[in-house]
């Protein structure tokens, strides 16, 4: 509760009995028990002085009896009273001209409203009285000042109550129910039943037992509240009309005007709103507003409810609350509640007498209180120093509402002002209330900056942010209440709160310890993954941010102000934002002052220091903030979820690098470190780091140099040379353990190596994956450098490397098929017999398939005296079949793959197999290895069919050689005799070579060959000859065809005359008998040739044609050659 009226009494110890009171305007209307009427003025004093009440005039025989209601309609200027059971109309400004209502003989409750309503489309100034007499309900009505009607509606039961709530709705209560009645059609409508219980039901439950409660939270408020109203009352048109006698007074269901066109039902101690329409207001209020006692008049204020009531042991008691003993007899007769959340605000207790009604006047901003002899004025506290209470007390809802209903806060300062309680509310429930998700969502609609709702963490979490929660302020208990937050309890460390226990004295006590450890961890928990929520939320709006290439963001930062001495709560104190690129988060704010509480009804004076900032709109850098989220979140995720941390780390991201590296060293993070270290383009930090932890004797995911491998596959092209720098040590590991590797043949040890390999991969393994991969980056590496950088490990990489290269990628780079030729050629030579078999298989396969390789260089690389296949597969590359068929014919010893050699190179060079001829008829040159002899001497080669020994001297060798050679020869000439020509394989032979049938075979084909040749010839030169021929005589006959065209010559298709200078076409004869060629108009044939012309033929036959389908006969290509020389003329055949 907090401070919001003080009670004056105005006018004490009247002489008469008061019965009924009405304001307006400065006038205060007393009516008394004799029939008088007491005209008062209240002149308002300045602030901080009390109203001074003046009696103007006096009315002794106003009434005949006690004046028992009295009602104003300032409108019409009447003045309405209700005395003897009878309304009398007098004239407002003189009080005369009494005019007695007779139809309301009888009454004994009125009800009064102005208003503007819509009458045929024409805004009219309305007023109506409503007074219920005799079972019936009467309504008058004024338009625009001037009586325009009267009506009456029956009613079955007897109304104890009624109000307005529109200008066509009245709302009724009987002692059983509330009913509504529409004007002016009188149809009547029951709304609910008039008791406690029915009244909770249908407002939404039941009462919770803390609503009454002075130091409970209220409820939220809601988000509107209107703070005006055209019932009679409010506004500057009309005013309460009470009344202190009669029937009514005893009455326990009353019907009160609120703001925003709103009634207050109530019966008994609950009360329920309804709207304009006779409808429940659930959505603002979703419960029913309970009284502490059982009011006998309401009444209200912009902001508040002010209820009166008799004392604890009257009958007017609560039922409710007599149930509670002595909690129960509480002195006080006044309730003020806040309408927006319904909390009690204050009681008072009028000690002078008991009151017995209140209302208002001046459209809400009054409140008096009547008594038999005595007047109240309830004068409020000023709203600053009532919103300083209310904050002070850690009531933020009360406050927010105080501000929205509040009518003496400008509408612009009312944003400012509920904005800044909102933000004191959020840090509130963040610290104190452990409400963390209602806290950063209170940040989020109030477009705070992340770094606020960061700031409020302990350090652990928010790091530079953090401020410190130990520091006590002015007011008791704040460092008390800093130190039981949950959040903080938690964050501390197990031996600092040891430490803190055993500084204040406390004894251990284990289970209690345990039990409050555990809730704290809990708190924790949920603080963190609110936070992680709300960051993880920050964060997405930022990534659009600068995905929309934003620069800045706006964002609301609280600036102190440079005086917290400020007096007014719309007003902050002066303060200027930073210039730095990411605000600061100040502290909770200027500290607190108590209100100094007076003795009597003076009014306590507050500085409004709670709300000495200033809430600015300033642009932030996006990046800046950013960089401030996402390190903030690292650190979350690192006390509750480290599964979240590579998913953040692995996308572009802007943690702090040296902030979020000391985090994750410390809690032994590597494998995320390094997924920092690579979105922040720190490669060789990550590589550093991978190679630290592989060659570590501590196990772990990076052990071995798996990790790297796989780390350097990630790299870009543009970072080759670190490529280079670090992938060295995993090859020299990799070569290393294969070398030291010793032969395993247990399926246990052989497992264990694989289990090995995962970690240490072979130097196969890591070519493949950063080199010889289907990457783009692998792809763009200057492919030259690796292969020399792998040749200085080990060749077979290079070939590995390479093969990869080509089948890939294609390369047709000269230099590197040279190095393939010499990584192939180090194999061989490093390798053992066995071996090197199938390495020279590859060589000479990639020497065949290759035409990108230098064979000068591969030349000379070739070893003398070996490697003679190789050497005469380059020599032919060079051109150089000769020399190459002596590697084939006497170094290798193998005339097969001479004659091979000689089938795969005819086509370049078609005199081959004669030079092939050639070398097996002559004897091999000195400076070729002459191998061959040596497998003759050796019994390895022979010709075939003889059986005879190894011969013993050169001589036999020789002879050997010679009938080697011209068995082959034998064998060649019919075989490949279209390759060899007679005229020059004949010279070759050696007049001694004996003619065998393989000789005749090979004669017979050339000689078949030349006739062939001959008749073709023949053949050709015929057919030329008669062709020529026959164009001569088709000629002839052309030439010999004549046309006369005579002037009377016609056109058999126009019908029109030829003339002379006409461009005309001759159609020969179809073949009929009597007809001849048919002269006719150039254009009329071109259209009959249009009109007759066959559709064009398909696409396919004109590919297969390779011209149009239809295509001329030599005729028509003869007559177009012959149309140029006739002047005029042109001759189609047919």
């Amino acid at each position: 509760m907090h401070h919001a009226f003080t009670a004056h009494a105005l006018l004490r110890q009247l002489p008469v009995r008061i019965e009924s009171a009405v304001a307006y305007g400065d006038r205060l209307l007393v009516g008394t028990a004799t029939g008088a009427l007491l005209v008062y003025q209240a002149a308002e004093a300045a602030r901080g002085q009390l109203p001074a009440v003046t009696l103007v005039e006096t009315k002794r025989a106003f009434a005949r009896r006690a004046v028992e209601q009295l009602g104003v309609i300032k409108e019409a200027g009447v003045l309405v009273c209700l005395a003897d059971g009878l309304v009398t109309l007098f004239d407002l400004h003189t009080l005369s001209n009494a005019t007695p209502l007779n139809n309301t003989r009888g009454a004994h409750v009125l009800a009064l409203h102005t208003g503007v309503e819509h009458i045929d489309g024409i805004p009219t100034l309305s007023s109506k009285l409503a007074v219920y007499a005799k079972r019936k309900v009467v309504v008058l009505e004024w338009r625009d000042s001037e009586f325009y009607k009267s009506f009456e509606y029956p009613a079955a039961d007897r109304i104890v109550a009624m109000h307005f709530a529109a200008p066509g709705l009245l709302v009724l209560a009987t002692a059983r129910e509330f009913l509504t009645l529409q004007l002016p059609r009188g149809q009547w409508d029951e709304l609910f039943p008039a008791d406690a219980a029915s009244l909770r039901t249908v407002a939404g439950g039941l009462v919770p037992s803390s609503a009454a409660a002075p130091g409970a939270q209220p409820p939220q408020p809601p988000s509107t509240i209107t703070a005006a109203s055209s019932s009679y009352g409010g506004g500057m048109w009309g005013s309460w009309t009470l009344g202190l006698a009669g029937a009514a007074a005893e009455v326990k269901t009353t019907i009160a005007p609120m703001p925003g066109e709103r009634l207050l039902l109530c019966h008994v101690d609950i009360g329920v709103m309804v709207n304009s329409a006779g409808k429940l207001c659930r959505k603002d209020y979703t419960e029913p507003m309970s009284f502490s006692r059982a009011p006998t008049g309401i009444t209200y204020t912009s902001s508040y409810v002010v209820a009166i009531s008799r004392g604890a042991d009257a009958t007017t008691q609560s039922p409710r609350l007599a149930e509670g003993g002595a909690g129960a007899r509480q002195r006080h007769n006044v309730e003020i509640r806040n309408i927006g959340t319904q909390a009690l605000v204050q009681t008072l207790l009028l000690s002078e007498e008991e009151p017995v009604y209140v209302f208002n006047g001046a459209g809400g901003k009054q409140v008096w209180a009547i008594g038999q002899h005595t007047v109240w004025r309830l004068m409020p506290a000023p709203i600053q120093q009532q919103v300083e209470e209310v904050l002070d007390a850690e009531q933020y809802d009360e406050a927010i509402s105080l501000v929205a209903q509040s009518d003496n806060i400008l509408e612009a300062e009312k944003d400012e002002l509920t904005a800044k309680i909102r933000w004191l509310r959020a840090r509130w429930l963040f610290r104190e209330e452990a409400r963390y998700e209602e806290a950063l969502a209170e940040f989020s609609e109030l477009g705070a900056t992340p770094t606020e709702a960061i700031s409020l963490c302990p350090e652990r979490i928010a790091g530079e942010l953090a401020q410190d929660l130990s520091e006590a302020e002015d007011e008791p208990g704040e460092s008390d209440a800093a130190a039981s937050n949950p959040l903080v309890a938690a964050a501390t460390q197990p031996d600092d709160r040891a430490a803190t226990a055993a500084a204040v004295g406390e004894g251990p006590d284990p289970s209690k310890g345990r039990a409050r450890t555990k809730k704290d961890q809990i708190a924790w928990k949920e603080a963190l993954y609110a936070l992680m929520r709300y960051l993880t939320e920050q964060r997405r709006w930022l990534q659009q941010a600068l995905r929309g290439e934003k620069r800045d963001l706006e964002y609301v930062v609280r600036v102190l102000g440079d005086d917290a001495d400020s007096s007014s709560g719309g007003s902050a104190g002066s303060g200027s934002g930073s210039d730095d690129a990411l605000p600061a988060s100040s502290g909770s704010g200027a500290r607190r002052v108590r209100p100094r509480r007076n003795d009597g009804n003076s009014l306590p004076h507050v500085r409004l220091r709670r709300l000495a900032f200033v809430l600015e709109r300033v642009d932030v850098p996006v990046v800046a903030m950013a960089r401030v989220v996402d390190t903030t979140l690292l650190r979350v995720y690192l006390e509750c979820s480290p599964g979240l941390l590579g998913p953040l780390l692995r996308v572009k991201n802007h943690c702090d690098v040296e902030q979020s590296e000391t985090l994750l060293l410390a809690h032994r993070r590597y494998v995320e470190l390094v997924d920092l270290y690579h979105g922040k383009e720190l490669y060789r930090n990550a590589l550093q780091l991978l190679q630290a932890r592989g060659t570590s004797a501590e196990a772990g995911p990076l052990c071995g140099t798996y990790a790297t491998v796989r780390y350097l596959v990630r790299l870009p092209a543009d970072q080759f040379e670190l490529v280079l720098e670090y992938v060295r040590w995993p090859l020299e590991s990799g070569l290393s353990r294969q070398q030291a590797r010793p032969a395993r043949s247990s399926s246990n040890t052989s497992t264990a190596s694989s289990a090995d390999e995962d970690d240490w991969p072979a130097p196969e393994t890591i070519v493949s994956m950063v080199f010889a991969d289907d990457r783009p980056a692998a792809e763009e590496f200057p492919r030259s450098r690796v292969a020399t950088f792998l040749r200085q490990h080990s060749p077979r990489l290079v070939v590995q490397y390479l093969e990869y290269v080509f089948d890939a990628w294609h390369d047709e780079a000269a230099g590197l098929h040279d190095d393939m030729v010499a990584a192939y050629l180090d194999l061989v030579g490093a390798a053992d017999a066995k071996a090197a078999v199938g390495l020279r298989q590859k060589l000479r396969r990639f020497l065949k398939s290759s035409r990108f390789y230098s064979p000068e260089k591969s030349l000379a690389r070739l070893p003398d005296g070996a490697l003679f296949e190789e050497r005469a597969l380059v020599l032919s590359r060079l051109g150089r079949h000769e020399h190459a068929l002596l590697l084939l014919v006497f170094s290798v010893a193998s005339i097969p793959l001479a004659e091979q050699y000689c089938i795969e190179n005819v086509a370049q060079c078609p005199g081959v197999f004669v030079l092939l001829l050639k070398i097996l008829v002559a004897r091999p040159p000195a400076e070729i290895a002459d191998n061959e002899a040596a497998d003759i001497r050796a019994g390895r080669l022979g010709p075939l069919g003889e059986s005879a020994g190894p011969p013993d001297t050169p001589a036999a060798v020789e002879a050997i050689r010679t009938a080697l050679h011209w068995q082959c020869v034998g064998q060649l000439l019919p075989t490949h005799h279209q390759s060899i020509p007679m005229a020059e394989a004949l010279p070759l032979l050696p007049p001694d070579l004996p003619f065998s049938r393989d000789m005749f075979v090979y004669l017979r084909s050339q000689l078949c060959a030349l006739d062939q040749g001959m008749h073709s010839s023949t053949l050709v030169r015929n057919l030329g000859v008669a062709e020529d021929l026959q164009a001569r005589r088709h000629l002839a006959r052309l030439q010999s065809s004549r046309i006369v065209v005579s002037e009377t010559r016609t056109c058999p298709q126009c019908l029109k005359r030829i003339g002379s200078g006409t461009a005309f076409a001759v159609i020969p004869k179809d073949g009929r008998r009597g007809s001849g060629p048919a002269v006719v108009h150039y254009s009329c044939w071109q259209r009959s040739k249009a009109a007759t012309a066959p559709a064009p033929a398909p696409k396919d036959s004109e590919r297969e044609g390779g011209e149009d389908s239809t295509t001329s006969t030599p005729s028509d290509r003869l007559a177009d050659a012959l149309a140029p020389g006739v002047s005029g003329v042109v001759i189609k055949w047919a």
